[in-house]
Order: C-alpha cells, then sequence, then structure tokens
C-alpha cells in the first residue's frame, strides 16, 4: 500500500495551524503502525508538476494553506488529480479541502449528506433572495465565508439589521468609487470606439454595467439556537474522540473564542452526533463545533476536515471510544503524529466497508 505525504513551501504541513506537525514522524509511525505501507514524503510542488510520481491506487496526504493565492493553487492541483488519476484516494477528500475556509460550502456538504440541525443557508446577494421569502425566522445568525474564532460571526434580530449590514458590506471606498466612476463613463461615452464595438442594448447597458460591478458578499445565515450555555469541541481521529466543552463569551451568544475552556465527559448524545457525522463525511480525521440544547438536541455548527487546531487532542488528558454501545473515557495523553498516522490507517482499513 503506498502512501505519499504531501508538504507544501518544502517542509510545511498543517497540522498545528502555523507550526505545522512532524510529518517524518507521521512516516516511522505509519510503517510501524503497517509494515505493508510504502511511505513517501514528496514536496507537493513537484507532485503537481508530475502527477506520476504518485503510484497507482496511492493514498495522497496533503495540506492546506492560510494564504489565499497558494490555497486556490491546492484547490485547482487536487481538482485535477481528481479527475485526471481517479485511483488515487485523497486524504482529505475534496469536501473537506472546499470546506476550508469556506462556511458556505461546508452548508452544501450538510445538506447533500442530510445534516438537518442546525439548519443553515448559503447566500451569494441578499436580493437574489425573492424579498427574503426564504430567510430563516428571526433572528438569525449570519457568518462570513472565513473567520476562526467567532469572528465574522453575528446575530441578526430582525429584517431592518439585516439590510444594513448588507449596505454596509456594499459601500465603495473612496478609490473603488472613483474607478467605478472612471469605468461607467468610459463605458458610457459613446465616443468609446471599444464600446460601440460590443453592440450594446443601450437600455440595458448601465443598469447591467452598474449591477456588474457592484459589491457582492456571499455570507451564511443558520437559526440561532437560544438558551445555549456552551458547545462541544470534538475531534475525531479514527476510533479517537476527543472532547472539550467551550462556554459562552459574557453577554454573548457565542463560544468559539471564549477561552472557557474544560475538559469534560460529554452527553452521549453529542458522541452519537459526532459519530453519525463520521460516518456520513467519511473523513479520517475531523474537527466539530457542535451544540448541545436544553432539551438534548444537538447542531452541527461547523466542521473542517484539513487544517483545524488541535488544542483538544495535545492539552487532553483522555479521549473517548465507543465499545459495543458504550461511550468508554480512556485516561492517556495523546501524540498528534501518532493520531494521524492511527486515523489514516484507520480509514485505509474502512475503504471497503461502510463507516
Amino acid at each position: 500500500m503506498n502512501i505519499i505525504i504531501s508538504p507544501i513551501y518544502e517542509s510545511f504541513f498543517s497540522g498545528r495551524i502555523w507550526m505545522g506537525v512532524d510529518i517524518e514522524r507521521i512516516k516511522q509511525y505509519l510503517i510501524e503502525i503497517n509494515s505493508n505501507f510504502n511511505v513517501q514524503i514528496i514536496d507537493f510542488s513537484i507532485i503537481a508538476n508530475d502527477y506520476s510520481l504518485i503510484p497507482k491506487n496511492a493514498f495522497l496526504f496533503y495540506t492546506a494553506s492560510y494564504n489565499d493565492n497558494y490555497l486556490q493553487y491546492i484547490k485547482d492541483i487536487i481538482l485535477d488529480i481528481s479527475f485526471s488519476r481517479p485511483d488515487i484516494v485523497l486524504l482529505p477528500n475534496l469536501d473537506q479541502l472546499f470546506s476550508f475556509e469556506n462556511k458556505g460550502y461546508q452548508e452544501l456538504v450538510k445538506k447533500r449528506v442530510n445534516i438537518e440541525n442546525v439548519r443553515g443557508k448559503y447566500i451569494g446577494d441578499l436580493y437574489e433572495e425573492d424579498n427574503f421569502r426564504s430567510i430563516f425566522q428571526f433572528p438569525i445568525v449570519l457568518k462570513t465565508l472565513k473567520g476562526a474564532m467567532s469572528s465574522g460571526v453575528q446575530l441578526i434580530e430582525n429584517k431592518q439589521q439585516l439590510i444594513e449590514y448588507d449596505s454596509n458590506n456594499k459601500k465603495l471606498s473612496f478609490k473603488e468609487y472613483l474607478i467605478f466612476k472612471k469605468r461607467v463613463w468610459n463605458k458610457t461615452n459613446q465616443s468609446n470606439s471599444d464600446f460601440l464595438n460590443l453592440a450594446p442594448n443601450l437600455n440595458l447597458s448601465l443598469l447591467n454595467f452598474n449591477k456588474f460591478f457592484s459589491k457582492r458578499n456571499p455570507f451564511v445565515i443558520q437559526d440561532f439556537i437560544p438558551d445555549l450555555e456552551c458547545d462541544y469541541k470534538v475531534l475525531i481521529f479514527g476510533i479517537k474522540f476527543f472532547v472539550f466543552k467551550r462556554g459562552i463569551r459574557e453577554n454573548d451568544f457565542r463560544a468559539s473564542g471564549s477561552g472557557k475552556f474544560t475538559w469534560v465527559k460529554p452527553p452521549d448524545e453529542v458522541l452519537e452526533f459526532a459519530l453519525d457525522i463520521q460516518k456520513k463525511f467519511k473523513s479520517p480525521f475531523i474537527s466539530l463545533d457542535i451544540g448541545f440544547g436544553l432539551n438534548k438536541n444537538v447542531y452541527l455548527f461547523e466542521f473542517q476536515g484539513i487544517g483545524f487546531g488541535p488544542i483538544g487532542l495535545t492539552k487532553s488528558n483522555s479521549y473517548f471510544i465507543k465499545l459495543g454501545q458504550t461511550w468508554n473515557e480512556i485516561k492517556e495523553k495523546s501524540n498528534l503524529e501518532r493520531e494521524y498516522s492511527s486515523a489514516i490507517n484507520y480509514h485505509i482499513n474502512k475503504q471497503n466497508e461502510n463507516y
């Protein structure tokens, strides 16, 4: 069995955010777990120029970047590999890659795999929403597509607040305004030969031009779940579930970024919900933000299957596994590189089974 570990920037592999992980140690652990594994480390930029370096039916363990331009490069290459070399198994899969730093795509994945709690919707532009008919009942939680530690997350209590949010985010800076006005002048000036060569419909040209260059700021809305006192960060590595509880910020509704962390045994409902999500996503490792209501309803707010923070594992003194019908807490410290290796082995063994 061939496994390719593919770092970026020559040696970086996202696992501890910008600090990375020790890929040489992951390689060592994989070989210790299964002597039949043939593990190679090949830089992503080298693979990008020659897919033949990846053996047939290999598993490609790749990483992500917080640099927007380089992340787009990674997405382009991985997507092309998925078409050009469908024999290669991607770790993680395309859904997890495209969900990275993209809460909008997360909502599309949730809908496709039938994760209904919490309801969410990906919106391209507010005024494409047919006069708000598809907006959930207020209040709603609005999220920008990117952002960590609750940045870009706010509570919208009524229609007027939503309109104000949209208007503020579409305002042009003075520089943008000058550029826009220059474009309008150039394109609508009848002496402009380039414009005339387009053979425009003059009744539509200015209207379409204004709309074409208008700012667009896609966002996500989710149902607001009242009376939440906490949520649970669940990291899943293979059969191991690492969990910590996050308290709500003072005078706020958000838990992410609160710093109020406690390592406690979560309700079984949270663990069962996380297990069901793992089966649906078919991801060897994943980070879940799970809410637990007073009525024992469970909600998935966000997820990441690549490049997520590992504090739930690295600072934990235990993890949970399901034996039969019972969730058991195993009290021991864990090593991040070893758990990545174990999760990859678990995923490979599950390829011909139902998760």
